[in-house]
């Protein structure tokens, strides 16, 4: 997953939050943990690396593009474009912590030249243009609202959409409530019916909207 943003009132219990796990999120993508700790995120953490697959699948040719990664996290997701001939990658994220892995990722990638990485709110980015690409990956999870902040990456947005939400009704929402909770961080869950809500009305059209594992993946445009 990557870092999310927030509304006001919730945010900064969130970036607590991802500041103080922020190399332990990475890990997962690294697998920098015991034999264990890999074989659990294989099992329970499944849908990240499907949704990692699913990202690049979809981003397609990226070859000279702009793209944006609202809730970069630590930066795998943009690294990964980069790699792959974007022209530039924006990364986007509210936990400064993220941020400097982000960084260092893309350094030792040989990426960073093609990187840019923003301490920000989406809500409150004044961004120089439009993108190409933009992504939101793990963002909605922590969104009480997704509406302002999709009416904000709409104005960014000048071709393909990607995000994922996290489905309600999965056996896993009262286990992540629960522990979430506890760490206080807020988390929120989403219907089929609510995502294509959210999206319409913030201006977008959907052009397919898949399940991988407890996540709703959608291809978006603006309509």
């Amino acid at each position: 997953m990557s870092a999310p943003t927030m509304p006001h009132d919730e945010m900064p219990r969130v970036t607590r939050f991802w500041n103080g796990v922020a190399r332990d999120f990475d890990a997962i993508y690294s697998g920098d943990k015991g034999r264990l700790g890999r074989a659990l995120d294989r099992c329970l953490r499944r849908d990240m690396y499907q949704r990692f697959d699913w990202v690049m699948e979809k981003a397609a040719d990226v070859r000279g593009a702009r793209v944006c990664d609202i809730g970069c996290g630590s930066g795998r997701f943009v690294t990964a474009l980069a790699r792959r001939g974007a022209a530039e990658v924006t990364g986007i994220d509210v936990a400064p912590e993220m941020l400097r892995l982000a960084r260092e990722l893309a350094v030792e990638e040989g990426v960073a030249g093609a990187c840019r990485f923003v301490h920000a709110d989406v809500l409150d980015w004044e961004a120089p243009e439009g993108f190409d690409l933009t992504l939101a990956i793990g963002v909605w999870d922590y969104i009480a609202d997704p509406g302002p902040r999709l009416r904000r990456i709409r104005q960014l947005t000048r071709g393909k959409f990607l995000s994922t939400w996290p489905r309600r009704w999965t056996w896993r929402v009262p286990l992540r409530k629960a522990r979430l909770g506890l760490l206080g961080c807020p988390v929120h869950f989403f219907s089929r019916a609510d995502v294509h809500r959210h999206l319409e009305a913030a201006g977008f059209r959907v052009e397919s909207l898949e399940v991988l594992g407890k996540l709703f993946c959608v291809v978006a445009r603006p309509a």
